[in-house]
Parts: structure tokens; C-alpha cells; sequence
């Protein structure tokens, strides 16, 4: 059965072998340090010249939710890299000081600690994770360091109060209502929710109880699940007892992943949704083939392979001139696309900009305010073989 991919309306059938989307990479950019938009060492930064625009990043690059942190950070890396191979900004390029936190909250606070002790930092950009962001809010308010486009939709760091933080993307409560909206639409009402026990899972539990609640229904169960972990026989369990005909599941890919199959296991076959926190490719690669059909995930940025959209058009040009095989996915290009945002408010900037400016900036140019609060955000349904065309 060929797998399908939908959005805006539009469909899209798979081509490629679940072994050529595994292919290696073969990179063709110059590894060396002169073309390097990242780096640990926030020394090699300080001492080059010309001197960049530092921004720094705390992500997960080891653990199970490192998928989401090595794409974000590659869409990133590509848009800094050509600007950067252009001559940058005013002469200056714009690098990254980046620290691995493997989406754990107390790691993400000592490497903020380091980042607010150096006044170079322009700003904390491309955040991982609600739990990790929402631990270091304290310390950029305190340091008056705007915190940009962390890969989050959670309400609770979007509050009128949260002065110092910007968004690119739509908001979980956004994609609560897509899948809710979209399962009761298909006759779904008894609809179980199994979700991440921290910040972000209990955010998104919220959202989903309200837009629900709009259609006069409650969850047949909600069920935690533990971060990092795949230790769910017991939530599975939960989840099997209350008989549900549709489960969304909030966490992280590996973790659904065996909230599946001890589902199956079980003869448990509800529709399963989630949203794109998740990271649809990895979920993709993380479950049998068989069990990942018809699953549902809500997407906040076009479809990574349709050309006709100009913003995949700039994506899909910019990594094929930096890489043999360029590999293409939702998460990189949430990545690239707010590296864009980032590097056009730097352009329309003097030569020196502060941190105040740059937030001011921002703001003033923000994707999310200046569509009303609402990015497009749509649905892909992953299939039995590979989903992208």
C-alpha cells in the first residue's frame, strides 16, 4: 500500500524505499572551522574576527529525543551557513554557542547559567523542549536575554507577562484543537490521551480536555507517561483498560513508540494521533512499518517536499547546494525557517545591534502576531511504507 502525506489539501504518495530514506549523507560543505556555524567553545567565537553575532542554544543532541535536536539545529545551520558564505550580516557572520542538555531541565539550566555570563550572547535562540525552556525563564529575564523561537508550543510560555520570549510557531492548544476537532469529525468520542509527565505533556493535556470539553466530551482516560523513557507497560495497560477508539499520544517518538506496541500487543488498535513536537520522520523510523500506518500528526510548517510553496522552495535550494543528499523533514525546516526570521530582523538592524533592539525587532516581525495568532497548522498521515514522496 503506498503511504500517504496531506497538506493543504493536497496528496502525496510515497516513492522512495524505507532503505534509501536511510541512506547515508553525503555532505559536501567545507568542514572547515572558517565555514562552521556552531560550535561548543564559546572561545573560538570570541576570538574571530570578524568578530559575529553570538547566539546561543541549549538542545537535546544525545538521549532519545536527540532527533528533534540535531534536525532543528540542521535547518538552522543551513540558513546561517549560506548567509554566512555571503558575507554575512554587515560584514559579520552569525554563529551559534551550542550545548547538548539531552532534553533534560536541570542540564539546560547550567548551560544557560554559562550562556547569561557572557554579554557578546545576543540572544538564547531555537530552545528545545517545555520543560527546558520553561526552567530557564528566571535566569534570561534576570540577564535581560530574549529567548527566540524555542521549539515549543505550550501556553504556559506564552503568557503577556513573558516580555523577553518570542515565538515562530503556532501554539499546542492550535494543534489540540486540529486533532480533536479532525477525530470527532470521524466519529471518534471516546478518545484517551497518554501524556508526557512534566511541563509539556500536562500543557498539552490541558488543551486537549478544552477543545473536548467545546464538544461536550471528556478524555476515557488519561494516562502519564515518563520523559526519556520507554518503561510504559503499565500506562499501556491504563490505556488497553478504557477500551478507547482513538488515543493521542504527547511525548517523545521513542516513547510512543512502545506505547504502540504494547498496545498491539495487547490486540489494542485505536487511531493514534500526536502532534509535531513528536518528530514525524523519527516516529516513522522508531515503529515497525506495520504498526505506523494511519497514525496522524499535526504539522506547523508546510510540507517539507512541496516546491510550490516558496519557502520549501528556499529550504529544498539551500540544503541541496550544501549537500549531496539532502535529508528533508518538518523539523529541520521549522529550523531553517526561523534561522530566516532570525537573520531578516538582523539585516534591518545597525551594525551593533543590542539585545533590546533585536527583541523590539522580533516582535515588530513576528510570523506568529502577524497572522493573527494562527500559523497554518495541518495533518500528515504517516503509512505502512515511507510517507514522503
Amino acid at each position: 500500500m503506498l503511504a500517504l502525506g496531506l497538506w493543504a489539501g493536497t496528496t502525496f504518495h510515497a516513492k522512495r524505499s524505507r532503505s534509501a530514506l536511510m541512506a547515508p549523507k553525503g555532505e559536501n560543505v567545507d568542514p572547515s572551522r572558517k565555514n562552521a556555524v556552531a560550535t561548543s567553545n564559546i572561545n573560538s567565537l570570541l576570538n574571530e574576527q570578524p568578530k559575529p553575532y553570538i547566539f546561543a542554544q541549549s538542545l537535546p543532541l544525545t538521549g532519545p529525543a536527540a532527533h528533534l535536536g540535531k534536525s532543528y539545529s540542521r535547518g538552522i545551520d543551513a540558513a546561517l551557513r549560506e548567509i554566512n558564505q555571503a558575507g554575512g550580516i554587515n560584514g559579520r557572520p552569525v554563529k551559534v554557542w551550542r550545548l547538548d542538555d539531552g532534553y533534560e531541565p536541570n542540564l539546560t539550566i547550567t548551560n544557560t547559567a554559562l550562556f547569561t555570563k557572557q554579554p557578546e550572547v545576543l540572544g538564547l535562540f531555537g530552545y528545545v523542549g517545555t520543560p527546558t525552556t520553561k526552567a530557564i525563564l528566571n535566569a534570561a529575564s534576570k540577564a535581560k536575554l530574549p529567548i527566540i523561537a524555542p521549539m515549543t508550543g505550550a501556553s504556559a510560555l506564552r503568557q503577556p507577562q513573558q516580555g523577553n520570549l518570542v515565538h515562530y510557531r503556532s501554539s499546542y492548544a492550535q494543534e489540540a484543537n486540529r486533532i480533536v476537532n479532525h477525530l470527532i469529525n470521524d466519529g471518534y468520542v471516546r478518545i484517551a490521551i497518554a501524556y508526557q509527565n512534566d511541563a509539556y505533556g500536562k500543557d498539552v493535556l490541558a488543551s486537549l480536555r478544552s477543545a473536548l470539553q467545546r464538544h461536550g466530551l471528556k478524555p476515557a482516560s488519561t494516562v502519564p507517561l515518563p520523559r526519556n523513557s520507554t518503561r510504559v507497560s503499565a500506562a499501556a495497560l491504563s490505556l488497553y483498560q478504557s477500551n478507547p477508539d482513538a488515543l493521542v499520544v504527547i511525548s517523545t517518538s521513542q516513547t510512543m513508540s512502545a506505547v504502540v506496541s504494547n498496545l498491539h500487543r495487547m490486540g489494542s488498535h485505536p487511531q493514534l494521533m500526536t502532534i509535531s513536537f513528536i518528530g514525524t520522520k523519527a516516529l516513522f523510523d522508531d515503529l515497525p512499518q506495520s504498526a505506523s500506518y494511519g497514525i496522524g500528526v499535526t504539522q506547523v510548517v508546510p510540507f517539507p517536499w512541496d516546491r510550490r510553496q516558496p519557502d520549501v522552495k528556499r529550504y529544498q535550494k539551500t540544503l541541496q547546494a550544501q549537500s549531496d543528499q539532502p535529508d528533508f523533514d518538518f523539523v529541520s525546516l521549522e529550523g531553517f525557517l526561523a534561522a530566516e526570521w532570525l537573520i531578516n530582523a538582523l539585516k534591518n538592524l545597525g551594525p551593533q545591534p543590542t539585545r533590546a533592539a533585536l527583541m523590539k525587532e522580533l516582535k515588530r516581525t513576528s510570523p506568529v502576531q502577524n497572522r493573527r495568532g494562527s500559523q497554518n497548522v495541518d495533518l500528515v498521515f504517516l503509512g505502512s511504507g515511507p510517507w514522503q514522496p
